[in-house]
């Protein structure tokens, strides 16, 4: 992974915010603003569907704080994140450390949700997993971290001492310790947690027999960003101790539809420039990233071919279709 600093003038800034602005005014008609006028205006329910179908646009939003190039400044980058994920809702310390340690371990044995080992498992059973992580289970899980960042960090550590270990590469425990459960780390994600279900419970309150809106709009987002999570990994080559795990798949939209998910379909050139702001990803993207890209329909619905062997999928760099 690329480590090179980015350049604060390269940030969008400006746009960054009005961009966030809109995220945050989306969130706050989703839990507040709405259910004080459903009772009135009933058909503005509809406007949920707007919501759920910006899904995407909201989490490419908080992609960028992740990588801290959403605004030059580190600390106001964080906290509009943090305030951005207080909708989502999860612990933004939580989506940060998840996300980065995709980047870490990229296909390897600890990251490649539809992979499974037929020496120990069938093809159904891996199924029986695979496809509520694909559908619903990756949102359940951010979601859930707003409860699990309650637990005793001595829990947590036994936890992730049984996920597989990756020769070369930190265990997923030591990495847990020294960066997510430090006090003051700990600290801000329970406060974050305590705002989003203070928040969750207004609004179920304030929907009273409209909950089910919310309801729909909440499973619409969880199907839209566990769909499109590895849809840019799916079936792509196998990592093994050394290889390069810099490798994603790109997948090709028109230009216009592309800027309103902030360009996070030029997903392997983001994986190779981690660092480098969306409005930059499509001038840096290289002629391998397009000779191997895929329509973005058809990768999501090719996910639904469900789990794949480890021995059929090639550990090299080429992409194949």
């Amino acid at each position: 992974m690329s480590s090179a600093a980015t350049d604060p003038r390269s940030i969008p800034a400006r746009l960054n915010l009005l961009l966030a602005v809109l995220a945050l005014t989306m969130s706050g008609w989703l839990w507040i603003v709405l259910p004080l006028l459903l009772p009135a205006l009933p058909a503005l329910g509809w406007s949920l569907l707007i919501v759920v179908l910006a899904t995407t646009f909201y989490w490419s939003l908080l992609h960028e704080g992740i990588h801290a190039v959403l605004l030059p400044d580190r600390r106001l980058n964080d906290v509009l994140s943090r305030l951005l994920a207080i909708g989502f809702p999860a612990p933004f310390a939580v989506l940060r450390f998840g996300h980065l340690k995709h980047h870490q371990f990229n296909r390897t044995a600890i990251d490649r949700s539809e992979v499974f080992d037929p020496a120990s498992t069938t093809r159904s059973a891996a199924a029986w997993r695979y496809y509520p992580q694909l559908l619903i289970g990756l949102y359940a899980s951010e979601v859930a971290a707003l409860l699990l960042v309650w637990l005793p960090p001595t829990w947590l550590l036994r936890q992730a001492q049984r996920l597989p270990a990756e020769p070369g590469l930190p265990s997923l425990a030591q990495s847990l310790e020294r960066q997510l459960l430090k006090p003051d780390t700990l600290r801000a994600m329970r406060l974050d947690s305590l705002v989003s279900m203070a928040l969750m419970t207004c609004s179920v309150w304030l929907y009273g027999t409209h909950v089910w809106m919310l309801l729909l709009a909440l499973l619409g987002r969880g199907l839209l960003i566990s769909l499109t999570d590895n849809a840019y990994h799916y079936a792509t080559p196998l990592h093994a101790p050394g290889d390069d795990v810099r490798q994603a798949r790109q997948l090709d939209l028109p230009r216009w539809a592309s800027a309103l998910i902030l360009h996070f379909n030029y997903h392997a050139t983001h994986h190779r420039h981690p660092a480098l702001p969306w409005s930059k990803l499509p001038a840096a993207a290289s002629a391998q990233d397009r000779q191997f890209a895929q329509p973005y329909a058809r990768a999501l619905l090719r996910q639904l071919r469900g789990p794949i062997a480890q021995q059929v999928l090639p550990r090299n760099r080429s992409y194949g279709p």
